[in-house]
């Protein structure tokens, strides 16, 4: 492929050299919406992540737009993520093709903090309770829950047989009990297939937009940038040209956030009949986040094809491990 396609593309890979300079002028974990930055989906953590080149479906809508493209009829997400001290983050999503119009979706991603007792300065010290003096440290009675969330419009249209593009337009909320804070984001991907073997490219820009403002002071957004790549090790068009009932798939993803130093993240994908599925991932310099693995199902039931994913994630012997669950649903 020649022309505009490939100096896009191209103009992707110089922005990704330059943003990690860029990023220097933020200071580490300044940013606000950090909830945006939970990884939403069981498939794209069993890799570790590296996904802007094989995101596809209605959860490319989280990783890189520009794979919706890769959904032939209809695909529809539901996400669960245990995070950390009983919090919780669900995630729902569908993309459709829209044939000579391109593809359209739209998520919505809801991050459940739990509830918390209020507690106030003036109420510590010691309270009768039966005539028992007992310390109060500090609890009102009262109680309140945090949740913040994120919903997106996305729009994404293949130019050629081997370049895709994708725009995502969101508006997300950030609950802080007593501030909350509302902005206007927006993701762009692109997708390239370099017609060698399987080899696949993608690059997309996440979470873009003005600075979020709580009371006095405001926060830039969890800015992302990502550059990554695929290939089937094994395969018909695999490296290793094998039977088509046998897959291993590559990834690999450079990025580059706004309030941290450049991390990577790879990882591998087996398939066997494209219907049983075991990942493992890796996540390099990130403060909790190392290894991940995990595994899925994919079935013909009636007219619908069903599919599950599951992962986990090490997150040090502090904060323990997170699971994903996912539920898949696509038709042609």
């Amino acid at each position: 492929m020649t022309g505009p396609p490939r100096n896009i593309f191209a103009a992707a890979v110089v922005l990704g050299a330059l943003l990690p300079s860029l990023a220097l002028g933020q200071k580490v974990g300044t940013s606000s919406m950090q909830f945006l930055s939970v990884a939403p989906d069981a498939r794209s953590m069993g890799v570790g992540t590296a996904s802007s080149a094989i995101a596809e479906g209605a959860h490319a809508l989280y990783w890189n737009p520009a794979g919706l493209v890769r959904t032939t009829g209809h695909s529809f997400a539901l996400d669960r993520v245990d995070w950390f001290l009983d919090a919780a983050h669900y995630g729902m999503a569908y993309g459709r093709s829209l044939g000579s119009w391109g593809h359209a979706g739209v998520h919505f991603y809801l991050a459940d903090m739990g509830e918390f007792q209020e507690t106030r300065v003036d109420q510590l010290g010691f309270v009768d309770e039966g005539g028992t003096q007992v310390y109060n440290p500090g609890l009102t009675g009262s109680s309140f829950s945090l949740r913040s969330w994120v919903l997106g419009v996305t729009y994404a249209r293949g130019f050629t047989d081997r370049f895709a593009a994708g725009l995502t337009a969101k508006m997300a909320r950030e609950d802080l009990w007593l501030a909350d804070a509302r902005a206007f984001l927006f993701d762009f991907g692109m997708a390239y297939n370099t017609g060698y073997r399987s080899l696949r490219l993608g690059a997309s820009v996440m979470n873009f937009g003005a600075p979020v403002s709580f009371a006095e002071d405001a926060y830039p957004p969890p800015l992302l940038f990502r550059l990554g790549g695929a290939v089937n090790v094994i395969g018909t068009d695999g490296l290793i040209p094998l039977h088509d009932a046998n897959r291993l798939t590559a990834t690999f993803d450079l990025i580059q956030p706004n309030d941290y130093d450049q991390q990577w993240a790879a990882g591998l994908e087996y398939a066997f009949l494209n219907r049983f599925f075991l990942r493992g991932g890796y996540q390099h310099n990130y403060d909790i986040a190392s290894f991940s693995f995990g595994g899925g199902i994919r079935q013909p039931v009636a007219f619908v094809r069903l599919g599950f994913d599951y992962s986990y994630s090490s997150m040090t012997e502090a904060f323990g491990a997170v699971h994903r669950l996912g539920l898949l649903l696509s038709r042609d």
